[in-house]
């Protein structure tokens, strides 16, 4: 499977069968991971994309989630305890943007899928 994300098109982070975790192999620089895969990383570099379930919101100037759009499949497989599921949804999109931001200890590149975001984020950079 690929990610496409404006000109970049990376293989998404393959299966690890080694025992060395995902973000310290060397070839792993050419594929994109997850939040999973840098799970207790500090990056020297990071690239973040900031998928569909995130966009910007002109007329309120705020940052919008949309638990609709919502990727990670996994996240919530098997959680039939959790009574907010939109809410949940919205927390864990957050708090993943949160972390993934951080990882970057020398720099960060963000592309962010939805136009009206990636215009902001132009503008405020």
């Amino acid at each position: 499977m690929y990610v496409d994300a404006g000109t970049l098109h990376l293989p998404w982070d393959k299966i690890n069968f080694t025992d060395r975790p995902w973000a310290s192999r060397p070839e792993t620089v050419d594929e994109v991971g997850s939040i999973y895969t840098i799970q207790g990383f500090d990056l020297n570099f990071a690239g973040v994309i900031i998928g569909p379930s995130i966009d910007y919101d002109p007329a309120t100037n705020r940052i919008v989630v949309h638990p609709d759009r919502f990727e990670d499949q996994e996240a919530f497989r098997r959680r039939s305890d959790i009574a907010d599921l939109t809410g949940a949804r919205i927390d864990v999109v957050l708090h993943t943007l949160n972390i993934l931001l951080k990882r970057g200890r020398m720099g960060l590149g963000i592309y962010a899928c939805q136009p009206r975001l990636r215009r902001r984020l132009r503008e405020l950079g």
